[in-house]
């Protein structure tokens, strides 16, 4: 492998998105990662959807440059198998009720334990859209003429994902100085609650809760989605040399600027129907290219709301190289990590492996190299 975290050990142990994408982030930067399955293997394996090389491509896309290895934790030789490894590695991921890493893992192992509700909290059963739920984050997203809108990616699982792999590298950095491992509690509820941290904040300042606003915004206008002739456009004006911009460059009505009902962010805001009955027939008025290139030019933030097929084929995508194809994956296509280093290259994203393949041989190399 290849990568800035070449040579460092990761053992993965349970199932569920978290878990997968904590040990992504180490696959994607060079680090050696041994998922440890269930003889019946992750349920992700089992998720509908398209299937590639006999997996489905969510499986792909967070197990990708990993190594399996199946063990039976609920026998004697699974736990010994375990602890062997275990010996061996620098860190692990541990997404059982038990905490079976700090139990079987030597003092000097870092280890993420990730739970829906923390260490020492029942957990019952659970899922990405009751922690949303539960968190206050779902509560925050939608409309408000509609009810809560849970997000179309599980953003609480990929945030702790993404929590476990910067507090495992910051233990392990500490380590060099100490040679001492380290326990780090990564609870989803908390993740949930953080990600609301602007709105919770405000909350812990006013004591008002705040209410969903869709697309729009209490703080600036124009924000939000607006319709063209041919499609849907996003655009954000949050300031005043935003806004003489946006009326000079961009709809080309300066006079605007000198309405007294839009001089200030906050007469904008609060005359925000004057203003939408002005916007919208405009906008509607010429094609979403028209003015998205407006924007450009004009330096008023905005752009087209893409569909996915046009995402990864758009210029920024191209440009940043960022879709991996078929071929250059080894037979399935994927999105590279967005880390770039200036002098340290990361290895195209290898497929998920097959169930129990690689684990073994990577085991036997770290015992060897020990």
């Amino acid at each position: 492998m290849t990568g800035p975290l070449a040579g460092l050990r990761i053992v993965e142990i349970g199932d569920g998105p978290a878990i997968a994408f904590a040990g992504r982030n180490f696959a994607d930067l060079g680090a050696e990662v041994v998922k440890i399955e269930a003889p019946e293997g992750d349920e992700i394996r089992r998720w509908p959807g398209p299937k590639i090389l006999g997996e489905p491509g969510i499986f792909h896309a967070l197990n990708r440059g990993k190594s399996s290895m199946v063990l039976d934790l609920n026998s004697a030789s699974g736990i010994e198998a375990l602890k062997d490894l275990l010996n061996v590695a620098d860190g692990c991921v541990d997404g059982t009720d038990a905490g079976l890493a700090r139990q079987l893992g030597p003092d000097r192992l870092v280890i993420a334990k990730i739970s829906p509700y923390g260490e020492g909290i029942h957990s019952p059963a659970h899922h990405e859209a009751t922690l949303q739920a539960e968190s206050g984050f779902l509560a925050i997203n939608g409309r408000p003429d509609f009810p809560p809108v849970r997000t179309g990616l599980p953003m609480i699982a990929q945030g702790a994902g993404a929590s476990a792999a910067h507090g495992m590298l910051a233990a392990l950095i500490a380590r060099e100085d100490d040679g001492e491992g380290e326990d780090i509690d990564i609870a989803l509820y908390d993740q949930g609650v953080v990600l609301s941290y602007h709105y919770a904040t405000q909350y812990l300042v006013n004591g008002v809760r705040p209410t969903r606003f869709g697309n729009n915004s209490p703080a600036a206008a124009p924000l939000g989605v607006f319709q063209a002739a041919d499609g849907e456009f996003q655009l954000t004006v949050a300031g005043e040399r935003v806004w003489k911009r946006f009326v000079t460059n961009m709809i080309e009505m300066p006079e605007l600027a000198d309405d007294s009902r839009f001089i200030t962010n906050s007469d904008r805001v609060s005359n925000q129907a004057a203003l939408l009955a002005i916007l919208v027939p405009l906008f509607k008025s010429k094609p979403r290219d028209e003015w998205i290139q407006k924007m450009k030019n004009g330096g008023v933030p905005g752009g087209p709301i893409r569909d996915i097929n046009e995402a990864i084929t758009a210029p920024e995508s191209i440009k940043r190289n960022l879709i991996v194809s078929k071929e250059d994956g080894n037979g399935v296509p994927s999105i590279r990590n967005p880390l770039r280093f200036r002098d340290t290259p990361i290895a195209d994203p290898l497929p998920a492996p097959g169930l129990n393949v690689g684990g073994g041989d990577i085991f036997a190399l770290w015992k060897d190299n020990q």
